[in-house]
């Protein structure tokens, strides 16, 4: 016989053990600075540096990062920036520490959901009920969970976490049938960002499995819904989808790598030897390979077995519906820069792998031991012991941007963007013989990607090589000619170089861009070094000419054709002599 307070006693206790091992695993992650995506939205966006910007956080999709290709409509996750900034300014504490309570936040979330709602025999729901054992479990899995490291610390990934949140906490008070409560999180959810448009079909399911009416109960959902997509439709621009992604993944490519990333997500959940900032994975390209139609076998497999025994372990399909379902708006259905990125799994690993796992080892549980409370505790707490350093270890890694992109190289020994990466922070300390080894594998690796060279200009011109810089940048400029980036390391190259690279400034000025006063300009900074330079003198020519600057042009062709009789060459001196007499 239970005692009356045994309930409450056990969730005090649940959220003790939580708080600790919470502790234990992020207590080294406050040193984590501000990376990658971090630098654009936070660091340098002053939208987020006032509270009186706030208003315009729900009309202006633009704010949200100064990179205009990242346009999107996400209010919340910029109140919450700004909330930070107000308290620390750039200093991470304040940052992680909201972090770290979101994550906690969601995690007992998680632990109510499934002890009073979404665990099968019903009769086992409730405080007192046999299904806080599991409930516990899929709680601490999921807070514990190495894949689940990155959107703690990593701050630009807070949109999961907060979404995730908020829409547990939306699908949790629809459940207890506090209406306006549920809605008014999902519009917050949905405000974050846009994957908790899912959540009215999640709800759908945990409905239909339960055996309820789908009925008005979800209006209030699916008007948030409409009047959210309405906004959305309203304030974005046309462009703004097509931007998140390579312009060659199309819909069908994008759905066909889904398939393998589901696959591969989940097992990282198991068994996370293969974490990195940056994956090395594959988008599967054709229907017909080996790849393509395993991956889509297994997943068909997986839902197959859920669906088919729905009736009898109603806790494994609504697990497996909400992993495959939470998961769908970014892996199968919307493209975006990459197929595997270690922050995206967090909202479908909450009340899917999370529960997924806690329901297998109950039920072993339940079938070899006569206690399988205290076997399902203490595989728990065994599981936790094992994932808190791993976890402890990610936070290290992720302290150092040189230790990120060193491991993401060791994960993926052909990954050319961790190599260049590497060899981008190896270049920024100084350590220019190691940088241009990583940028030699790189090149290996990617050929055609106009990042590499840019970044061997900027290690050619560190070393003094400036017309080896120039080259490089010119290189960047071929792969990407309407890239802006590559157009600014160009001149950035130009304009550091010798004689040589003036050359080149005043000659990509004349015949490239049609700027001929640019071009006199650099043609005049050579002759100031060396008021003898043949090339220079000629191209002056031509320029003034161009400009309408006839006399100027008119010396330097007589000293073109001068330079050109004592060079013995009559084809230039022919060209000059034709221009003197127009």
């Amino acid at each position: 016989m239970k005692s009356p307070g045994s309930g409450r006693r056990f969730t005090l206790g649940f959220a003790g053990v939580l708080t600790g091992l919470l502790a234990l695993a992020y207590g080294n992650s406050f040193g984590v600075g501000f990376l990658f995506d971090d630098a654009w939205g936070i660091a340098q966006n002053p939208a987020i540096r006032s509270f009186a910007s706030v208003p315009r956080y729900f009309v202006d999709p633009f704010l949200l990062t100064p990179v205009r290709e990242n346009v999107d409509v996400r209010p919340v996750l910029m109140i919450s920036f700004a909330l930070n900034y107000a308290v620390s300014q750039l200093s991470p504490w304040s940052w992680h520490a909201l972090n770290v309570i979101l994550h906690f936040a969601s995690a007992l979330l998680v632990f109510f959901c499934v002890r009073d709602h979404v665990w099968w025999p019903r009769e086992e729901r409730g405080a007192d009920g046999a299904a806080r054992w599991p409930a516990a479990a899929a709680a601490l899995f999921f807070a514990l969970a190495p894949l689940n490291q990155q959107p703690v610390v990593y701050m630009w990934a807070r949109s999961a976490l907060l979404c995730t949140a908020l829409s547990l906490g939306a699908f949790l008070a629809f459940l207890k049938e506090r209406r306006a409560l549920s809605a008014a999180l999902f519009a917050l959810a949905l405000l974050t960002k846009a994957i908790a448009a899912i959540l009215p079909l999640l709800v759908v399911v945990y409905l239909l499995l339960e055996r309820r009416k789908v009925g008005k109960s979800l209006w209030p959902l699916l008007a948030v819904l409409a009047a959210y997509l309405s906004y959305r439709a309203l304030l974005l621009p046309a462009w703004s989808e097509d931007a998140r992604h390579e312009i060659w993944v199309t819909r069908w490519i994008w759905l066909m790598s889904g398939w393998t990333s589901y696959l591969y997500y989940a097992r990282l959940f198991v068994w996370p030897d293969a974490l990195s900032v940056d994956h090395d994975f594959a988008y599967n390209l054709a229907f017909f390979t080996w790849r393509t139609l395993l991956s889509l076998a297994a997943v068909l497999g997986w839902i197959g077995f859920a669906a088919a025994g729905a009736r009898r372990r109603p806790a494994v399909a609504f697990a497996t519906a909400w992993y495959f379902l939470a998961l769908a708006p970014e892996t199968t259905l919307s493209p975006i820069s990459e197929v595997i990125n270690d922050h995206r799994p967090y909202f479908a690993s909450a009340l899917g792998l999370a529960l997924l796992l806690a329901w297998v080892l109950w039920t072993a549980a339940r079938h070899l031991v006569r206690r399988p409370e205290v076997a399902l505790a203490a595989l728990t707490l065994c599981a936790c012991a094992v994932a808190t350093p791993v976890v402890r270890q990610r936070n290290w890694i992720w302290q150092d941007g040189l230790r990120l992109w060193l491991d993401a190289e060791e994960k993926g020994p052909g990954n050319g963007r961790a190599a260049m990466n590497a060899g981008r922070e190896l270049m920024a300390r100084g350590r220019l013989d190691e940088a241009r080894a990583r940028f030699v594998r790189a090149r290996e690796l990617m050929p055609e990607n106009p990042y590499l060279y840019m970044n061997r200009s900027v290690l050619e011109s560190a070393q003094g090589h400036p017309e080896a810089a120039v080259e490089e940048a010119r290189k960047a400029m071929d792969l990407a000619p309407h890239n802006p980036i590559a157009r600014k390391y160009y001149e950035r190259a130009l304009s550091a170089g010798g004689a040589e690279t003036l050359m080149e400034r005043g000659l990509d000025a004349l015949y490239r861009r049609s700027d001929p006063r640019a071009a006199v300009e650099a043609f005049a900074r050579v002759l100031g070094k060396d008021p003898q330079h043949y090339g220079a003198t000629f191209q002056s020519a031509v320029a003034l000419e161009r400009l309408g600057r006839k006399d100027e042009a008119r010396r330097m062709w007589v000293k073109s054709a001068e330079m050109a009789g004592r060079y013995g060459d009559e084809a230039t001196a022919q060209t000059a002599r034709e221009h003197l007499g127009k």
